[in-house]
């Protein structure tokens, strides 16, 4: 169980293999606590901040000047594809089995993508994007959209506040990474999501990312 999700989050040239299992730790724990009947997992070239969350695409104001909109409701976070490196979907509640899908980010104009709905695209879906390049940046990012009206265990004992999303941003610090940023989610709930992510799957995660 989950070792497909282990080999697809892998470490790859530029990645910090510690970085890595915190990742698929993460990407098990959000499927073990949400179990979503899909998981989707994408890995972006490099770092994305914090903003990316809720991020929605922008907006022209006038004849110079665009702004960037941030919605509650989840939309599609506007990467460009050629910063997805590699996406892949998993099956629950197994997740060993991947299913084909349609590219999750697609070039398209600025007023299609503020109206790209998570929902629309799989409601019962949970998605998480990481960035590559962690060895050779000293950084790292998680971020996780939940299923549509998800209230896993995890939601009810340590809280996601509710937004249905959440951002971890990791650094390299004396030698350990270390949350750095966080949005939408307390220290203590990550710590929560790897220790659950890890417990399943033990010493497979840090295999795989070898």
């Amino acid at each position: 169980m989950f070792g497909a999700v282990a080999d697809f989050v892998s470490t790859q040239q530029g990645d910090s293999a510690e970085f890595i299992r915190k990742v698929q730790a993460l990407a098990v724990g959000v499927a073990r606590d949400y179990e979503p009947a899909r998981l989707y997992i994408i890995r972006i070239d490099n770092w994305f901040g914090p903003k990316w969350m809720h991020f929605a695409g922008t907006f022209t104001a006038g004849k110079h000047a665009s702004i960037g909109a941030h919605k509650m409701r989840l939309r599609v976070p506007p990467f460009v594809p050629h910063r997805v490196l590699a996406e892949q979907v998993f099956l629950g509640p197994e997740y060993e089995q991947t299913v084909a899908a349609e590219p999750l980010h697609i070039e398209c104009p600025s007023k299609l993508a503020l109206k790209r709905l998570i929902a629309d695209i799989d409601k019962d879906a949970a998605f998480l994007w990481f960035s590559g390049e962690s060895e050779a940046q000293g950084r790292g990012a998680v971020m996780a959209y939940l299923p549509d009206g998800s209230d896993g265990p995890a939601r009810r004992r340590d809280g996601l506040r509710g937004c249905g999303a959440f951002y971890a941003g990791f650094s390299l610090r004396n030698g350990d990474w270390e949350p750095a940023m966080l949005r939408g989610v307390s220290r203590g709930e990550v710590a929560h999501l790897e220790e659950s992510g890890r417990s399943v799957t033990g010493d497979s995660l840090a295999l795989a990312s070898k």
